[in-house]
């Protein structure tokens, strides 16, 4: 097809695997727009991106989420995250963590916000895989001492987070079901 967006979309897939190469400010810079410019319901535009890039900072998240993990007491998803060395953000150079007020209206924002920011990242030449898992991190009792640690506004929520770097693995994008779609 000779549709920029559309191929970026279509080649893209979830990698798991990157470079140990910091972004340049240009290509953060990028990500930043992309994120903002992610349409909200009712133009609320209440979620924040935290953009993790700190060594340290990046380190102690994965702490995080493996003690929210391993705290569930969830043994098929400690064994997924044991089966993943205890890695979740996969030593991306970038981690994006979506936070927002709660509402009917966040999941799908979020959701918008992190797919803008896989396709942008697709598009410069960088991988990205979409993470659930820092739920973990920020989402059980006495997460709020980690939620003030990432600069989470007073009342916001974990969403969903994103990894991105340069891709050190290539993956082919996922296939596809056209059964799905429902003509009317």
């Amino acid at each position: 097809m000779g549709n920029l967006i559309l191929n970026t979309i279509l080649s893209r897939s979830s990698i798991r695997a990157y470079q140990d190469e910091k972004l340049c400010e240009g290509e953060l810079e990028f990500l930043k727009k992309a994120a903002l410019a992610s349409p909200t319901a009712m133009n609320r535009q209440e979620q924040r991106f935290i953009f993790v890039t700190s060594d340290e900072k990046r380190e102690r998240l994965e702490q995080a989420i493996v003690e929210g993990v391993i705290a569930s007491g969830n043994e098929a998803f400690i064994e997924r995250m044991r089966s993943r060395g205890g890695k979740v953000t996969y030593n991306a150079p970038l981690v994006v963590i979506i936070c927002a007020k709660p509402s009917h209206f966040a999941p799908v924002d979020a959701g918008i916000a992190v797919e803008n920011i896989a396709i942008a990242a697709k598009s410069i030449g960088l991988g990205s895989v979409i993470l659930g898992m820092p739920a973990s991190a920020f989402n059980r009792p006495g997460a709020e001492e980690v939620k003030r640690e990432f600069g989470f506004p007073e009342g916001y929520e974990f969403q969903i987070a994103i990894s991105v770097g340069r891709s050190a693995a290539s993956k082919e994008p996922h296939t596809w079901d056209e059964s799905h779609v429902i003509d009317l």
